[in-house]
């Protein structure tokens, strides 16, 4: 013998039966108390509901509701998803901060300043990875530079690196983050001695005065890393995603040590602090 539904398919199918029935026993009760309250109200009142809930023949309309109107892109809705645009997930930042050298390279370079640029993608609310650019610029220390023979000097470091980003699970205004990566440095170091320049402006006045010359310089192209954190403030309101952000890394390259055959200054170490805007 064939069986043609199971117990539960029977049960729903009486179910729906009995709720059928029992709507369509209703519609006579429905349109009768429709009937009393329409003679009650005034003929203004019955103006308004043939316009708003009524079709010609006097019938509710609310008794089977016409479809709604698609919401617009912003809106939400249960079938109707929010629209979000396709631009939504690109991440970018900017900043510039100082810097503290640390370790071995505070004997060739002290305190400066540094400027940090970056732009990506935001995989979710959670985890981002940027393509930056930094520009680290140090002075040398007094000390190196009576040893070099040299009145000025200056270090500098320029990179590109990938930089995932993983934000934690905070709430309100006030947030965080881990960064860090890797990628390519090239490191300056130059050594400088003022010199005495002749200028002259478009009316011929003329003036000496003095300009840097490169007396001694070397550069190195080498990997290096990064890692740290920050914090986040949504400082234009909570629906904003741009977000002030103050972060310190600690920066390693892996620059090469003064020999017989070439010059250099050893491996860079340098915790840069940068203060900046994140989206």
């Amino acid at each position: 013998m064939v069986v043609c539904c199971s117990p539960s398919r029977r049960l729903l199918r009486s179910f729906a039966i009995a709720v059928t029935a029992f709507a369509l026993a209703s519609l006579p009760i429905i349109a009768k108390a429709q009937d009393d309250t329409h003679g009650a109200v005034s003929s203004s009142d019955d103006n308004k509901s043939f316009l708003n809930d009524e079709d010609i023949d006097g019938a509710s309309l609310a008794a089977d509701p016409g479809p709604s109107p698609s919401p617009q892109y912003g809106q939400t809705g249960s079938r109707y998803p929010s629209y979000e645009s396709k631009w939504s997930k690109v991440a970018f930042e900017g900043g510039g901060g100082f810097n503290a050298p640390v370790s071995n390279a505070t004997a060739y370079s002290t305190y400066g300043w540094n400027i940090n640029l970056g732009a990506g993608w935001n995989f979710n609310k959670w985890l981002g990875a940027l393509i930056e650019y930094q520009f680290i610029d140090d002075k040398i220390p007094g000390a190196t530079l009576a040893a070099v023979g040299a009145p000025g000097g200056y270090t500098r470091v320029w990179s590109f690196t990938i930089d995932p980003i993983v934000n934690l699970p905070t709430k309100g205004s006030f947030g965080g983050y881990f960064t860090g990566g890797g990628g390519f440095y090239r490191k300056v170091v130059t050594f400088t001695t003022p010199v005495p320049v002749l200028y002259c402006d478009y009316f011929g006045f003329c003036f000496i005065g003095t300009e840097n010359q490169v007396i001694g310089h070397f550069s190195s192209n080498q990997g290096g890393m990064n890692i740290g954190g920050g914090l986040t403030w949504k400082a234009f309101g909570p629906d904003s995603k741009a977000k002030l952000f103050a972060e310190a890394r600690y920066l390693w390259v892996d620059s090469p040590s003064a020999s017989a055959t070439q010059q250099g200054t050893g491996t860079f170490t340098t915790i840069p602090v940068t203060f900046g805007i994140r989206w």
